[in-house]
């Protein structure tokens, strides 16, 4: 292996998947811990001490930092939700802001040295089958049992294997977007910092400034509007 993916490969990525950290038997079944899953843990865990201490002792004004913080997220949630799907699907303001804050976080964690969950093909392909099941059931509400499959032969029945390939890649090319965006930005930060030698001191921050945090959100901010435009599309009239 060329010594530049040897250099990545200590950095923390691994082309053979996610480090395993402890494993244990339960049922008879060897489950392993990985690397991937702890990292998700210790978002989740943020997550909840920061939704804690915004939402704790509530006020009608708000006259706090705190409050006003909290009350900026929702808003900011609610208008993407209203922009892109229309106020009828206000009911998934929660999904979207949560789903954005979860991936934003996981983007974000090789700031902190760790390695981005995100990079991980399980990971993005876990949520966008949340997403593509999300979309299907959107489809079934709205346009019942004869709607609903009414829809995979629209406009012509010999469209069917079409739109369902269609419905099948939609889940795929979200998930392969986002891992792909990740796994790139760790290779070709690994790489540089590799071809820059002694050099590589001199622009540390400007490789993270773009790498791990413009990236990070603009890829959490597009996975989730691709959320919402493909539920939202799957409306049957």
């Amino acid at each position: 292996m060329p010594s530049a993916l040897l250099l990545v490969s200590e950095g923390g990525f691994s082309v053979t998947g996610p480090k395993v950290i402890a494993s244990f038997d339960l049922f008879g079944i060897t489950w392993n811990l990985t690397e991937t899953v702890f990292i998700q843990w210790i978002v989740m865990l943020i997550l909840l001490v920061v939704m804690l201490v915004l939402t704790s002792k509530l006020e009608i004004i708000p006259t706090t930092k705190r409050q006003a913080a909290a009350e900026w997220i929702v808003t900011f949630a609610r208008n993407m939700v209203d922009t892109t799907m229309g106020p009828k699907y206000k009911g998934y303001t929660t999904y979207i802001g949560a789903l954005l804050c979860f991936l934003l976080l996981n983007n974000l964690m090789s700031l902190f040295g760790l390695k981005n969950p995100t990079s991980d093909i399980s990971v993005t392909g876990a949520i966008a089958i949340i997403t593509f099941v999300l979309t299907q059931v959107n489809r079934a509400r709205t346009g019942k049992v004869k709607g609903f499959f009414r829809s995979f032969v629209e406009p012509m029945p010999f469209m069917l294997p079409f739109n369902i390939i269609g419905e099948i890649a939609n889940p795929v090319s979200q998930a392969l977007r986002l891992f792909g965006n990740m796994v790139a930005g760790m290779v070709i930060g690994g790489l540089i910092y590799f071809a820059l030698g002694h050099f590589a001191i001199l622009v540390p921050a400007v490789m993270s400034l773009y790498f791990d945090v413009f990236s990070a959100v603009i890829q959490a901010y597009i996975f989730s509007t691709l959320t919402m435009a493909y539920i939202s599309g799957a409306e049957c009239e």
